[in-house]
């Protein structure tokens, strides 16, 4: 079978473009797979990157492929580069996409004292010092207008 990107060679390896709505197989040659930046290891490259150990606690590349655990601190350093490798492909990328980040420290700072105002209030409660209670209570409800009006201008 012909390389479907030049038409020339033989195809030898299967590639897939994926595409956020679909994903495409082409089959190509080595000349158009190294032109696309696909690395090749011949096979004793293979074995012996399997072979290879940490040399702290002696655990070898493929009994931690097989437990999908590393021995000791030391065996992040043997394993280095083939550690790279497979956390590239459990977490592409190394910008964080979840939830949006709060900003605004006034909003953190806010957030914070109405948590210690809450606090002493419960304290002042329960030993029964209802004058203290009222003072925190007041405190309490101005930090709550605050920050709904930070987080009113935030949004």
């Amino acid at each position: 079978m012909k390389c479907e990107l030049c038409g020339k060679n033989e195809a030898k390896y299967k590639y897939y473009e994926v595409n956020s709505d679909s994903i495409r197989e082409l089959n190509i040659c080595e000349d158009c797979a190294r032109k696309k930046g696909i690395a090749f290891r011949n096979k004793t490259t293979r074995v012996r990157t399997e072979n290879s150990e940490c040399l702290n606690c002696r655990l070898s590349f493929k009994e931690f492929k097989k437990m999908n655990k590393l021995g000791c601190p030391e065996c992040y350093k043997a394993f280095r580069e083939k550690l790279k490798i497979i956390l590239a492909q459990i977490h592409p990328g190394i910008i964080h996409k979840g939830k949006k980040p709060i900003r605004d420290t006034r909003v953190l700072s806010a957030k914070k004292e109405i948590r210690e105002l809450k606090r002493q209030l419960k304290k002042y409660v329960d030993l029964e010092d209802f004058e203290d209670a009222v003072k925190v209570r007041n405190k309490l409800q101005k930090c709550q207008e605050e920050l709904k009006n930070l987080r009113g201008r935030n949004d």
